[in-house]
């Protein structure tokens, strides 16, 4: 579990997201974080799903997808304003 942690840190979004409310998330850990925190999604489900998807990410593709699915859903949910 240390492992696909301290992996899940190195994942850098570049350049780095930028989201409503002045939040710069910069890594999946970021992502992660936010994820778990954000409570007004229009759809639950996916959030949950996202959760997953960016917990689990270990390889360089698995961690690219994730970053996608992050990206696809702040952009769902209106929360992305620019990449920073």
């Amino acid at each position: 579990m240390l492992a696909v942690l301290q992996s899940m840190r190195e994942f850098k979004f570049d350049p780095p997201l930028v989201l409503k409310g002045k939040v710069v998330v910069r890594t999946l850990d970021d992502a992660a974080d936010f994820v778990r925190r954000y409570k007004d999604a229009r759809r639950p489900v996916m959030q949950d799903g996202l959760l997953r998807k960016l917990e689990r990410a270990d390889a360089d593709d698995e961690q690219r997808i994730a970053a996608d699915a992050f990206r696809a859903w702040a952009e769902v949910e209106g929360l992305l304003v620019k990449a920073a």
